[in-house]
């Protein structure tokens, strides 16, 4: 409302300039059928050129069909204008030209050039350019067939052969050195083709008579988009080959005029008044098309919408709105009768899907063939577009899209002939529903790179140019319903992308329209378990997450609300348990599992009570006997070894009932090692189940999940993967390690378990509704089901946030490690000849392991697996000792000295001893990397520094250069009688004791004399003292453990964001198995191989880093009260951790500021501070002299709110602060700048008198605040914000 009325307010400001008599403007265009001339304002054309097949050639489109109807003669003055020239450059100074101007007025370019060729008859070649344009694209294609290989032409051969007009659309999207493959076409009318022949001028072609001449009226006309401020970033040899115009908004005053000639008079002058202005004020104009498009889209409906509706309709605004069902003043009608048949099975209908199934019409019944449904994932934008086409009895096919997708693969693919082995052309679902006038679902659109979906434009404007060389007019019945995700802040709907559609928002369905279709659905659900879900699900709407995504991870959407009531109908009492699971929040960061938490307890969905558990599957018996199957390939039932226990039955259990409701698709969950694997192969084998497999990971590509390609006797044969055979046969797929693939692949099975279908590369489809006899329809089991088996996500697992993009796709389930009972259960079943003293003693160290990784203590999650194998190793291996077998399970961990400290006090609080083993003298030395022992190739003499190797070659043994190991004299390690330790990195080989022992008195003397000045010469660098560093080094020791976890999970992401993509189109690597058939043709770029694409966009490897701001409380209460609760000494520790974390990472820009009672904003760090052992200890020192010396007083409040304010979007502030802000009547509302979306704030309370603190952190919304008291738990509490907020 408020944005209504100050566009109302603007509007009345200057309908004035508006409001004079409209003009008509003079019939500038003629085309004289007597004596074959055409003439645009003063420029007159005789017998232009009108090519050899017109019909088909000749842009005939429906705004196009009729020069004569009058449209023509009211077009503005400086689109006549552009006519003129282009006819000037054409055909009287047969110059090639190019159109250019701002992205957002594309449409308006494409449309005069179309509107030029079809008023002269003008025969076009149309090629829209994007990244994946090649050479074969703009000279010759290779086809293979029994005769040989064929040379097919390509557009500019055939333009240049023919005397067409060949349009250029999109030249700035090009990669670079593509398009000066034309560059001599362009210049002499020359091009050399693949085949051998070659192109040649008339000229040359009349002086030698050789080679193919061009025809003389061959013309390129190119079309380019260039934002405000920007140079044209044309490669200048092609720039100057094109004379260019600037194509600009028309002036509003033009716009009314054409508005108005094109109104079918149903609307008043004001609205239209109201359009045309509002389209006037956009930056960087708008194309008058899609105004005509808005004006007819509000004469149909003016009753029904506003008119700032109808130009949200169509992407005209500057704040990216879209209409929606709250833009729906009344109910919209229609011209003709639209119910032939009713909803499909399961579909209900409610208030919003009506309106979005309206609004759908409304946007085709104005002469739009495309509409854009845009919405959060989960809230029926699939299933209400197949259920519209199915009451107006239309087919419908779903086409599945990924980021892969090129603009060739949205038209056609290429296969070739079971019989010939020809290569063939196949239509994909879009261009077989352009052809036959059926309906089509993009979903995805999202998922394309702009460019690849910029270049449908002319599809949609209805001229279909297919990468076969054929081309058609679009079939007036065709419609389009393009399905994606809002856009985030990098968004996917570009200027020219937003001319294309008609765009709907699709919004998550009101908690009364939840509830009419759940009871629908699921009659036997209790009303107060659905009153709960809705009640959940409106607080989880509420919470404010850090991002975007992982708001949404979080919320119930309409899918995951299914999979809970499909379940909890008949398990009302596992209310709570399948609430939790379908949320993950056993995998969620802390606070958010804290926010999730306090939102289900509020729901009063309460923990269920500690029952009967199940002890085995023997107890499953009615269940498991209402599943089982009678397998037809007993070799793909798996006979996994298994020990039954009630852990692990429990899972089996839950599995067991969601796949008993009809669950199609389960996503299993849990850590390595945990038994994920071992539990589904023994749920299908008690099942009789068979199992198709597929390992996912790195390289798995959408092909080969779908289809393995193979080349038999010349012809491609697409043998089926164990997807498409689970799908024919009905077995389960088990899609192990899910989340080490591309999300992107993964994604693509939300068609086929969501909408019951999914094209393959073949051409085939798998769809469970095969009503035709159609070959080409694999029809889906019944009895098909996806078990996808994932790792958490984040840190330390390298896989992808599938939980977070694909949950709500499938039935979610948690496998947790394994409690003491079962765990020991497992382990009895590996050791016969272990004691079971020693058993317990496992299962005992292996449980302070899982609760010291809950606690953030450790990073790795120590699994069942490893302690299985320990169990094996003592059972073979008894003399080993169990210090022995527990060394292969922490050998990985021995070079990190904070967490060898930390396993070793866990082990050794258990009696074991993992790391001074005697077995082998380097185990008295954890942390090294072991090289062995060594002997010294020399005696002991003097100690010295040593010569610097410049290659840094690892040196053994001698006395010659510093860093080598297990030498004499030098500095290094492992050795003996050097000055001062020296780690180059290599591995270490130590010698022993009695070697040691030889080294003379008078040598360790000089040996500590030598290290006592290199010590002082480093203090002098640093400018410290002795007493300042033995002050540093006491406070860097406190947090010496979360400093190295912390820089462990930082370089995990720098590798992450340094981890290569395949990069194609290459004529050197591996073979891109989308390309086999170009391959087999002849191609030459038709190869991938890993590298950094261009364009990539990742917060890692921008040139903006992140920055990190650390808001410190150094007021005298800091101070004054450190005797009672060491809070001062809690808040050095934690600036000294993320000084030592963020100091050489450049991909960071880190700020410490403090505040006091003086001062709201007190610099200690910034980016250009070179930080080093000094200026950190002086930074400390800053800090304890302003709690000294500071007057009382607090600015917490103004400081977190000029930090959040001054912050860009995704940084992170930590602000640290005692509770003493009762005193200066400070509240939970004036902290409300923690909330904003913008920003990863959050607030630590490190001190407190009474429960003020607690208080404060309870009140504070979505746990943007915690208290933490004891010194050890503030470095794991800001290294557990810090890496959940950069994940």
């Amino acid at each position: 409302m408020l944005r209504t009325s100050i566009q109302r307010r603007l509007l009345q400001q200057r309908r004035r300039q508006l409001a004079v008599p409209c003009r008509c403007f003079t019939n500038s265009i003629d085309t004289n059928d007597n004596d074959n001339s055409v003439t645009i304002g003063d420029v007159t054309v005789e017998n232009p050129p009108r090519g050899r097949s017109p019909h088909l050639l000749v842009p005939n489109l429906p705004r196009l069909r009729d020069p004569h109807d009058g449209r023509h003669d009211s077009l503005p003055p400086c689109h006549l204008s552009h006519l003129r020239w282009m006819m000037q450059k054409d055909l009287i100074l047969r110059q090639d030209f190019l159109l250019l101007g701002p992205p957002s007025l594309a449409r308006d370019r494409r449309h005069l050039m179309l509107l030029y060729a079809s008023l002269l008859g003008r025969e076009v070649e149309w090629v829209s350019i994007t990244r994946d344009t090649s050479e074969a694209d703009l000279k010759q294609r290779k086809e293979f067939s029994n005769n040989g290989t064929l040379y097919v032409n390509q557009a500019p051969v055939r333009a240049a052969l023919n005397g067409t007009l060949l349009v250029l659309e999109g030249l700035e999207k090009a990669e670079r050195n593509v398009l000066p493959t034309l560059n001599n076409l362009l210049e002499n009318r020359e091009l050399p083709l693949d085949d051998g022949s070659i192109l040649v001028s008339p000229d040359v072609y009349d002086t030698h008579e050789l080679g193919i001449p061009v025809h003389p009226d061959f013309r390129v006309a190119a079309l380019s988009s260039l934002s405000a401020g920007e140079d044209a970033t044309l490669d200048p040899p092609l720039r100057s080959r094109f004379q260019a115009r600037l194509v600009s908004a028309v002036e509003i005053g033009d716009m009314l005029v054409a508005a108005s000639s094109r109104s079918g008079g149903k609307i008043n002058s004001t609205d239209l008044k109201d359009i045309v202005q509002m389209a006037g004020e956009v930056p960087n104009g708008v194309s008058l098309e899609s105004v005509h498009d808005a004006v007819q889209y509000l004469e149909k409906h003016h009753q029904c919408i506003s008119p700032i509706s109808a130009l949200d309709a169509h992407g005209i605004n500057t704040t990216g709105h879209m209409i929606g069902v709250g833009d729906i003043a009344q109910q919209l009608t229609f011209d003709r009768h639209v119910r032939s048949r009713g909803n499909m099975l399961n579909f209900v209908e409610t208030e919003s899907t009506k309106a979005i199934q309206d609004l759908i019409l409304a946007g085709f019944e104005c002469g739009k063939r495309a509409v854009a449904l845009v919405g959060p994932k989960g809230c029926y934008k699939s299933v209400v577009a197949r259920n519209l086409a199915h009451i107006l009895d239309e087919k419908c096919e779903l086409m599945s899209l990924h980021p892969d997708v090129t603009s060739r693969d949205l038209l056609m693919t290429r296969g070739t002939c079971a019989e010939s082995g020809d290569t063939i052309w196949r239509a994909t679902p879009l261009t077989r529903a352009a052809q036959e006038g059926s309906w089509v679902i993009l979903d995805g659109i999202d998922k394309l790179r702009p460019d690849t979906l910029a270049s449908l434009a002319l599809f949609i404007d209805g001229l279909a140019v297919l990468p076969d060389g054929s081309r058609f007019q679009v079939n007036d019945n065709f419609r389009c319903v393009a399905i994606g995700l809002p856009p985030t802040e990098k968004s996917w709907i570009t200027p020219e992308v937003r001319d294309m559609f008609h765009w709907i928002k699709a919004a998550a369905l009101p908690s009364h329209e939840l509830r009419k279709i759940f009871t629908t659905l699921f009659p036997k659900l209790e009303t107060t378990i659905l009153d709960k879900l809705l009640a959940l699900r409106e607080r989880l709407e509420e919470i404010v997450i850090d991002s975007a995504a992982e708001k949404e991870a979080l919320q119930l959407s309409l899918r995951k609300l299914k999979h809970i009531c499909r379940r909890v109908e008949g398990r009302p009492n596992e209310l709570s348990h399948i609430v939790r699971s379908t949320l993950m929040t056993n995998f969620l960061p802390d606070w958010e599992r804290g926010i999730v938490e306090e939102c289900i307890d509020r729901c009063s969905i309460s923990s269920p009570k500690n029952g009967a558990r199940t002890q085995s599957l023997d107890s499953l018996d009615d269940l498991l006997d209402s599943c089982k199957r009678t397998a037809s390939n007993p070799l793909l039932v798996p006979n996994p070894r298994f020990e039954e226990n009630p852990g692990q039955a429990e899972v089996m259990r839950d599995i067991l009932e969601a796949h008993n409701v009809g669950e199609k698709a389960l996503l299993i969950c849990g850590y390595q090692g945990v038994g994920k694997n071992k539990i589904v192969d023994y749920l299908l084998k008690k099942l009789n189940c068979e199992r198709e497999y597929l390992q996912l990971h790195r390289d798995t590509t959408v092909q080969s999940l779908m289809t393995s390609p193979s080349l038999d006797n010349g012809r491609i044969v697409y043998n089926d993967s164990p997807l498409v055979r689970a799908a024919k046969e009905g077995r389960i797929l088990v899609l192990d390690e899910a989340d080490k693939a591309p999300v992107e692949v993964v994604a693509l099975l939300k068609g086929l378990i969501e909408d019951g279908q999914l094209s393959l590369p073949d051409g085939r489809m798998l769809c469970y509704d095969n009503s035709t006899s159609n070959p080409d329809i694999i029809s889906i089991h019944k009895d098909f089901s996806i078990w996808a088996l994932v790792n958490p996500p984040g840190y330390p697992f390298h896989g992808h946030a599938l939980t977070k993009e694909m949950s709500d796709v499938f039935s979610c389930h948690t496998v947790p490690p394994l409690d003491v009972e079962s765990h020991k259960r497992i382990l009895m079943s590996y050791g016969a000849n272990v004691p079971p003293a020693v058993v317990d003693m496992v299962v005992n160290i292996w449980e302070d392991l899982r609760i010291a990784h809950l606690r953030g203590a450790i990073t790795y999650p120590f699994c069942v697996r490893e302690s299985v194998n320990v169990i094996k190793h003592m059972n073979t291996f008894p003399d080993d000792g169990i210090e022995g077998a527990i060394d292969n399970v922490v050998s990985f961990d021995r070079l990190d000295r904070a967490l060898s400290k930390h396993l070793h006090d866990i082990f050794s609080g258990h009696g074991v001893n993992i790391f001074s083993h005697s077995s082998t003298s380097s185990r008295k030395f954890p942390g090294l990397v072991k090289g062995g022992i060594s002997t010294p190739k020399t005696r002991a003499s003097a100690p010295k520094h040593g010569k610097i190797d410049p290659n840094n070659t690892p040196h053994v043994g001698g006395n010659t250069w510093a860093g080598g190991t297990g030498g004499s004299d030098t500095a290094g390690l492992g050795g003996r009688g050097g000055p001062y330790r020296l780690d180059l990195g290599h591995p270490v080989h130590q010698i022993s004791e009695e070697m040691k022992a030889e080294v003379s008195e008078e040598s360790k003397r000089r040996a500590k004399e030598m290290a006592a000045e290199a010590l002082d010469k480093k203090l002098k660098e640093l400018d410290m003292g002795k007493l300042d560093w033995k002050r540093y080094e006491y406070l860097r020791n406190q947090v010496d453990e979360p400093i190295t976890q912390l820089k462990s999970y930082l370089k995990d992401l720098k590798k992450r964001s340094e981890e290569r993509e395949w990069v194609k189109h290459q004529t050197t690597g591996e073979l891109d198995e989308n390309r086999i058939v170009d391959a087999l043709a002849g191609e030459r770029d038709v190869f991938k191989r890993r590298g950094n694409p261009n364009g990539i966009n990742d917060y890692l490897t921008k040139s903006d880093p992140i920055i990190v701001r650390l808001i410190v409380d150094i007021s005298a209460s800091m101070f004054r009260f450190n005797g009672f609760d060491q809070r001062l000494e809690r808040l050095l520790e934690a600036a000294l951790m993320m000084m030592e974390c963020f100091r050489d990472d450049k991909r960071f820009k880190f700020y410490i500021i403090g505040h006091n009672g003086s001062s709201a904003q007190i610099p200690l760090v910034n980016p250009e501070l070179d930080l080093n052992e000094a200026t950190q200890l002086r930074v400390l020192e800053c800090m304890v002299a302003n709690t000294q010396y500071t007057s009382a007083g607090d600015n917490t409040v103004d400081a977190v709110s000029i930090a959040v304010e001054e912050a860009s979007k995704g940084e992170l502030i930590i602000v640290i602060s005692d509770a003493n802000l009762d005193r200066y009547g400070i509240s939970v509302d004036d902290l409300a700048p923690l909330q904003s979306p913008n920003v990863h704030a959050h607030l630590i309370f490190i001190g407190s008198l009474g429960d003020e603190a607690a208080e404060l952190a309870n009140h504070i919304p979505n746990k943007r605040a915690q208290v933490c008291f004891e010194s050890s738990k503030l470095p794991l509490i800001i290294k557990k914000i810090v890496t959940n907020a950069l994940s």
